[in-house]
């Protein structure tokens, strides 16, 4: 199963967080500790993630987070299925899609949808 982090700022609203999937083998409860940690200094933690890319293809990266301008932070876990079925009834993330499926049929030759790669 994935793992994944979400933080919640302060600023924002309740519903909206940002979330990113976590590299295979972090340790869960190190990370906890260092955001933790991190708060009353005002530091940087680095966090190994994952970004999706075109084509299925995930890149590796690290990011930054500093704990202290977040309001929040919590770690869950979602199979494959889990994340199929939370995307299949985002409607923006519908939205999205169809909007960029409806200009891929307006190009000609089916030119590259630069948010969703070939259409």
């Amino acid at each position: 199963m994935a793992q994944f982090l979400a933080l919640q700022g302060s600023a924002h609203q309740t519903h909206q967080s940002a979330a990113y999937e976590l590299q295979d083998g972090v340790d869960i409860e190190k990370l906890a500790q260092e955001l933790s940690s991190a708060v009353t200094l005002d530091r940087v933690v680095p966090v190994p993630a994952v970004l999706p890319q075109n084509k299925g293809r995930r890149q590796k990266v690290t990011l930054y987070v500093r704990p202290a301008a977040w309001g929040l932070w919590t770690f869950y876990e979602l199979s494959e299925e889990d994340q199929r079925q939370m995307l299949k009834e985002n409607p923006l993330l519908n939205a999205l899609i169809q909007g960029a499926a409806q200009q891929g049929q307006a190009r000609p030759g089916g030119q590259q949808n630069p948010l969703f790669g070939q259409q």
